[in-house]
C-alpha cells in the first residue's frame, strides 16, 4: 500500500500562509487588548477617585471645593504608593508650549499615576488637552503662575458656571490619570531626565477611535467625571462593540 503524505513544498506553503495570517491578525489582537486595558483602567481610576471624594465628604465633611490642595485632598483616602510635587524628579515631559513642566503626581498601588497642574511653577504650562488647551487643572496653590491672574489656581469649581450650586465661577478642577503609570506609551521615555530627551504626551484621538493610556478627569463638588469625548466614550460605551 502506498502511503500518501504532504510534500515538503506543500508543508512550506502551508507554514508560509499561517505565518502571513498570524502577522496580519496578531498585531490587531494585541492592539484591541491594549485598548480594552486602557478603558478598564479609566473606569477603575474614576471609581477610586469617586470613593476618595465620598470618604472625604462622609468622614471629614469636606468637598473638593472646600480644599485648595486637591492633590493632598484625594490622596487622603486613596492607596498611595508614592508621590512628589516635582514631576521632573521622575522624568521630563513637554507641555503644549514645549516648556518642561513640573506637575505634582502620586502613584497608587494598582499602578496608576495621577497628575496635577503645578500652579507654583515658573513656567506657564497647561495640560495638553486636545478639546480645550486653555483649560488648566489645579494643584491648589494660591500662588499666581508668573503673576498672571488667569493662570492662578486658588481653588476650583465643577464647571465654572454661575448655575453651580455654590454659584462658583472658578475654573474646573482637572487632573490627568495615566492608567499604567510610567510605562509606555506615556511617558515615551521614563528615563528622560533633561529637556534634551523630553517629548509631549500622546493623547487619544479626539473622537475616541484610538486611545492611549492617559485621560483627563474633571473633579466636581461631589464626583469625578471623565473629561472630553475620548474619555467619555471609553468610560460609558456599551460593552458590545468595544
Amino acid at each position: 500500500m502506498i502511503k500518501k503524505g504532504f510534500t515538503l513544498a506543500e508543508v512550506l506553503i502551508t507554514l508560509a500562509i499561517i505565518g502571513i495570517v498570524a502577522a496580519i491578525s496578531i498585531p490587531s489582537v494585541i492592539s484591541n487588548t491594549e485598548q480594552q486595558e486602557f478603558k478598564t483602567g479609566l473606569r477603575k481610576a474614576v471609581s477610586v477617585l469617586n470613593s476618595a471624594i465620598t470618604m472625604n465628604i462622609a468622614l471629614d465633611g469636606e468637598s473638593p471645593y472646600e480644599n485648595n490642595d486637591l492633590m493632598s485632598y484625594l490622596m487622603r483616602h486613596m492607596s498611595v504608593m508614592d508621590s512628589t510635587t516635582s514631576l521632573r524628579s521622575r522624568f521630563f515631559v513637554h507641555s503644549i508650549e514645549n516648556i518642561s513642566w513640573d506637575n505634582g503626581v502620586f502613584y497608587t498601588t494598582d499602578g496608576m499615576r495621577f497628575e496635577f497642574y503645578d500652579a507654583n511653577s515658573e513656567s506657564v504650562s497647561r495640560f495638553p488637552l486636545y478639546e480645550n488647551p486653555e483649560i488648566k487643572a489645579c494643584l491648589g496653590a494660591t500662588t499666581l503662575a508668573r503673576g498672571v491672574p488667569e493662570l492662578s489656581c486658588g481653588g476650583c469649581g465643577s464647571l465654572g458656571l454661575n448655575s453651580n450650586n455654590d454659584e462658583t465661577t472658578k475654573p474646573p478642577c482637572l487632573i490627568m490619570v495615566d492608567v499604567n503609570g510610567d510605562r509606555k506609551p506615556n511617558p515615551q521615555n521614563a528615563n528622560c531626565k533633561s529637556d534634551a530627551c523630553a517629548s509631549k504626551y500622546k493623547f487619544a484621538n479626539p473622537d475616541g477611535t484610538r486611545l492611549t493610556d492617559i485621560f483627563s478627569i474633571m473633579i466636581t463638588d461631589k464626583q469625578a467625571i471623565p473629561y472630553g469625548t475620548a474619555a467619555q466614550k471609553a468610560m460609558y460605551q456599551n460593552q458590545k462593540g468595544k
